[in-house]
């Protein structure tokens, strides 16, 4: 479908997002731009089939947007190179872009200020596109948004794409194709029947989106064949939201990634691994009281909490998700089934902010008993592949586009030190994130924060109650 007849369809969404460009200048889009980009003196972890320990003293030659040479040694600097530019890493480490690819780019979860209580589609979509240009600032390159209102991360999508500004890329899903009481009941007016069905999938895919996503839980049979069927049909893929007993049905018929996979049998990893299809287990938010604990406890100790407004939020978000000890138990020993099983995992935060969530995910895999190389490979090549873009994607080869991050300290050693990101390479430009963000991060969103005074002041004090939240 051509670009601008898509834009037409969110029209809305398209003028606020050019507005905001008007406001904060074209040139923020590219950071630097440069003909011939040269990383030298480093150290690579490629996340391909090939290697499995870093390469090191290596040199990175990128064209344009691609990695056009790799080769060991220190580059030799030739003087009437006037159009490259050359940068000694010291000895770093340089990765694949990192990927996350369970993502609702405007949800706030919990929502302590009640913000999308009754609020505009435009507020959604600013808060949107911050959260998905702050994770690119933390190295995710790659993004698979699934489920938005108003079909806004294909507004962004195109818009990322379009140069406007400078984001991940991302695989959009738009509205997600359920039927009545889908989601534990909270879809309401919902597709009903193989008629509705094979409707709600062809609606999106008339919109411009790049996936299906279905909550399968709820669905007969011949609904989730029939989304499969019309989605492949077209050329997309579909991600099923999932749960046992209905998983292994889901995975028979042809569903591409399984999202949560709640109570996951053994049968129905076999399954899967036999089929090919991809697991998003968004462990992050599967977790008990003793594993939220683990984790903060072990991030301390590494110098990770120092910022107690993060600290904080991080851990709401942990708790509004936690679950039984029991569940946590048997979703961290799924995990281990399924990798030891041949499945291929791929990182999924689920909650916000993407960059943030994206870092505790890849960390929680290894608390989960997978390898830190593993879990960099769950972040990296195994998206690529389940969007369908290995060959252009997910590993760091020659000719492929330039997505890099490079880390002061080896990921192999400790995972956490994906947290240690000196430099972010997205589509061969240097992101530069002091350039097009404010003071406000997302973190903001999540602590409690008091209204102005003025009609809401006098309107709470005639009424004779106060919430506690007007600023005196």
């Amino acid at each position: 479908m051509n670009k601008f007849k898509k834009f037409g369809i969110i029209n809305s969404l398209i003028f606020l997002i050019f507005s905001l460009t008007l406001l904060l200048g074209a040139s923020l889009a590219r950071g630097d731009e440069l003909g011939r980009l040269i990383l030298t003196n480093c150290q690579i972890i490629d996340c391909s089939e090939r290697h499995q320990d870093p390469l090191r003293n290596m040199t990175i030659i990128i064209e344009g947007n691609r990695i056009v040479s790799i080769k060991k040694g220190k580059y030799d600097a030739n003087a009437s190179e006037e159009e490259s530019r050359v940068i000694d890493l010291k000895n770093a480490f340089v990765i694949p872009g990192l990927w996350n690819v369970h993502v609702h780019l405007s949800d706030i979860f919990p929502d302590p200020n009640h913000i999308q209580d009754g609020e505009l589609l435009a507020s959604a979509v600013i808060r949107a596109g911050l959260n998905a240009m702050d994770g690119l600032q933390h190295g995710f390159t790659g993004i698979r948004v699934v489920g938005e209102k108003g079909y806004l991360d294909v507004a962004w999508r195109d818009a990322f794409e379009q140069g406007l500004f400078l984001g991940p890329r991302i695989f959009a899903c738009g509205e997600v194709v359920s039927p009545t009481g889908g989601h534990r009941g909270d879809i309401a007016g919902g597709a009903d029947g193989v008629a509705a069905i094979r409707r709600a999938v062809r609606a999106q895919i008339q919109r411009g989106v790049d996936w299906i996503k279905i909550m399968e839980v709820e669905m007969l049979d011949d609904e989730v064949q029939t989304a499969v069927e019309v989605a492949h049909h077209n050329g997309l893929r579909v991600a099923a939201h999932s749960r046992e007993p209905t998983t292994y049905r889901s995975v028979k018929l042809g569903v591409d990634s399984i999202e949560h996979g709640y109570g996951l049998k053994d049968e129905t990893i076999k399954l899967m691994a036999k089929k090919g299809t991809f697991y998003v287990p968004t462990i992050v938010c599967n977790l008990s009281d003793q594993y939220i604990l683990e984790r903060e406890k072990r991030l301390a100790q590494l110098g990770f909490a120092n910022n107690p407004k993060i600290v904080r939020a991080r851990t709401m978000i942990a708790y509004a998700d936690e679950r039984s000890a029991e569940h946590a138990l048997w979703q961290r020993l799924a995990l281990q089934k399924a990798a030891r099983a041949g499945v291929k995992i791929c990182v999924g935060s689920d909650s916000n902010p993407i960059g943030e969530l994206g870092y505790l995910e890849i960390e929680q895999l290894v608390l989960s008993g997978l390898t830190p190389r593993e879990a960099l490979v769950a972040a990296t090549r195994n998206c690529a592949e389940l969007c369908g873009v290995l060959d252009k994607l997910g590993t760091v080869e020659i000719g492929k586009l330039a997505d890099l991050v490079v880390l002061s300290d080896n990921p192999i050693e400790n995972i956490s030190n994906i947290r240690k990101v000196q430099m972010v390479i997205k589509d061969g430009v240097i992101v530069k994130p002091e350039k097009f963000l404010g003071a406000s991060r997302l973190w903001d969103f999540y602590n409690i924060s008091k209204l102005k005074s003025g009609f809401l002041a006098e309107a709470e004090k005639a009424a004779g109650f106060s919430r506690g939240k007007i600023k005196q």
